[in-house]
């Protein structure tokens, strides 16, 4: 029983063993932890457009917490000191916001969603924990957290009606790219002189969560991370739109005049001093990441 028992003990005790690290630079793995990093990184998250007339609304207007969309690409990370770095990542990020609605006056109900995607360029500082007493943990605490600016690439808003029946009344996109349709159940388009979405996008990145150890040079991060904007996402600008074959071009703002997105304002609206002053609307969103890099050398 006792030989049984060591040999168990010896079992546990060589796994063990095998699943640490030996940080040191002259470690039996000689696991780096300074140093260049590469790799993937990639997640999903719920995207929204927090606008506070949106979010005043009435039952108009719903917009929708879970949203959800993805990213992906590539990132670097420097580690200069053994709990300090600072990298980059490059990422396709699509965001935008979705919608739900039900006009109580006139019954019908809304769904809308805005589509919005960027080449996105975060800047981040990296930390992860070390304990010069465990030095050999495979798993560690890290954090991130900087600054993004994001180009806007494409873009849509797209809505539909129903009546009280459920019967649609209207599916069409709204505005996409340049061209604009003049109300949400006409057909009239027009091609406007500028970008109803602004194309810089400014922001923060924070994020909280671990990495893995894999292999010696291999490391997996699983991360709960938020980017918030800072940054008026709508053109609210006065811009010049020209209808068809007319060449009189004539002045548009694609955000003028509405009660909420996709909705105009009602006689009890005017009646309470309703004001066309849409105030800025932000890019949001909150997920999970997880990133696979590998140190150079």
């Amino acid at each position: 029983m006792k030989k049984q028992l060591l040999c168990l003990l010896s079992i546990i005790g060589f796994y063990s063993a095998s699943a640490q690290y030996d940080y040191s630079p002259n470690g039996r793995n000689d696991a780096p932890i300074l140093g260049m990093q590469w790799g993937f990184v990639g997640g999903g998250f719920s995207a929204m457009l927090p606008n506070r007339d949106d979010l005043d609304a009435d039952q108009r207007l719903d917009p929708q917490t879970m949203n959800f969309s993805y990213a992906a690409g590539v990132e670097g990370v420097y580690w200069f000191q053994k709990t300090v770095g600072f990298g980059g990542q490059l990422l396709y990020w699509m965001g935008g916001a979705a919608y739900t609605g039900k006009d109580t006056i006139s019954k019908e109900s809304l769904t809308g969603k805005t589509e919005l995607s960027y080449l996105k360029l975060p800047l981040l500082f990296h930390f992860k924990s070390y304990n010069r007493y465990y030095p050999n943990r495979r798993v560690r605490f890290s954090a991130q957290f900087g600054p993004y600016i994001a180009f806007l690439g494409n873009y849509s808003d797209k809505v539909s009606l129903k009546d009280e029946a459920g019967k649609e009344i209207a599916n069409q996109t709204v505005a996409t790219g340049m061209s604009v349709t003049s109300t949400i159940v006409g057909s009239q388009k027009g091609k406007i002189t500028g970008e109803i979405y602004n194309p810089l996008d400014l922001g923060f990145v924070f994020a909280v969560g671990g990495e893995l150890r894999l292999w010696t040079r291999t490391i997996v991060t699983l991360h709960l991370r938020a980017d918030i904007g800072f940054s008026n996402v709508e053109n609210t600008k006065g811009m010049k739109i020209k209808y068809g074959s007319d060449t009189t071009q004539y002045d548009f703002n694609y955000w003028s005049g509405d009660y909420a997105k996709y909705n105009e304002p009602n006689a009890i609206d005017v009646s309470k001093g309703w004001a066309s002053n849409r105030p800025a609307t932000k890019n949001f969103s909150l997920g999970a990441f997880i990133g696979v890099r590998k140190y150079l050398k």
